[in-house]
């Protein structure tokens, strides 16, 4: 009975220090921190500029290590869809495997995409990765607080190191463009995390308020797990002044315009998605791509 019990406590133990270490693991800073820096609008710049066209896509492409069936095989035509779409910039959710990323920018590098940036943020990453035609000046990352239950890992939500990612974009001749990626945490049954997707958002104003400030135009890209006119998205969009520019998908991928004294024109707009060849009942994810082009006035 001793040997039993020495071994029972020992196995316990192990699988204690097993577990803290992932805790403390997950809990470490991200490897990007928090932005700093909010550059300025050089109004000149923009006065002197005519109006600027845009192809902007989101896209969570389901993209979970041993969980999501034939994940390679999906992400692989992902990255031929998307770069199909031919975007100026794009911001993706859920691109935790590294083989997935490089697939991802080496196709969008083909078409003229050739910055990209991964947010690596708690044990398995943020998933969030922002590829663009234009250089990026600055980037942050801003991990959510509040973020789920450890103990539900049948979610992972809080594993992730979920938050919002901030890139300043250089798109020449002295114009700026802030861009912003998310990934709320997602309602599962019952909406049991509309608390925690408060939380989030509550943590997100001061910075929606922040770009604002500056007084560059701005993109929000995401899966917001929200419709626009939720309780969780209408004070983001008041505090930023975003206006929705996806304005035909009413689910929870969004694409969102900001800025005082900016215009956003919607020239066309869409989704993408389709079923693999070698299983039908197989979708390429479980998200749509959501694309939009648009045209950036200056009212300045």
């Amino acid at each position: 009975m001793k040997h039993w019990f020495r071994r029972l406590l020992k196995i316990t133990i192990g699988v204690c220090l097993i577990v803290g270490a992932l805790l403390l693991w997950n809990l470490r800073a991200p490897a990007v921190p928090e932005p700093t820096a909010f550059p300025k609008i050089d109004l000149n710049a923009w006065k002197k500029s005519p109006p600027l066209k845009l192809r902007v896509v989101t896209w969570n492409v389901w993209g979970l290590r041993w969980i999501t069936p034939r994940r390679a095989e999906r992400l692989r035509k992902v990255a031929e869809e998307v770069a199909r779409l031919k975007p100026d910039i794009v911001g993706f959710q859920e691109t935790f495997v590294e083989a997935d990323r490089a697939e991802l920018t080496q196709a969008l590098r083909a078409v003229g995409l050739e910055h990209s940036r991964y947010f690596h943020s708690g044990l398995v990453g943020s998933g969030l990765l922002t590829v663009s035609r234009y250089p990026i000046l600055t980037e942050g990352f801003i991990r959510y607080a509040s973020n789920g239950r450890p103990e539900a890992l049948q979610h992972g939500d809080w594993w992730a190191g979920k938050g919002l990612s901030l890139c300043t974009l250089d798109l020449g001749e002295g114009r700026r463009l802030s861009f912003g990626n998310t990934h709320l945490h997602a309602r599962y049954k019952e909406n049991r995390y509309h608390a925690t997707q408060l939380a989030q958002r509550t943590q997100l104003v001061p910075w929606v308020k922040k770009v604002r400030e500056t007084g560059l135009p701005a993109l929000w890209t995401g899966d917001w797990n929200n419709t626009p006119d939720s309780d969780v998205l209408s004070p983001l969009a008041e505090a930023g002044a975003w206006k929705l520019l996806s304005t035909d998908q009413p689910r929870i991928d969004h694409v969102f315009g900001s800025g005082e004294g900016w215009e956003w024109t919607v020239l066309a707009q869409g989704s993408v998605n389709g079923k693999l060849e070698s299983d039908p009942k197989v979708p390429w994810s479980d998200h749509a791509a959501v694309w939009v082009d648009v045209e950036l006035h200056s009212k300045l």
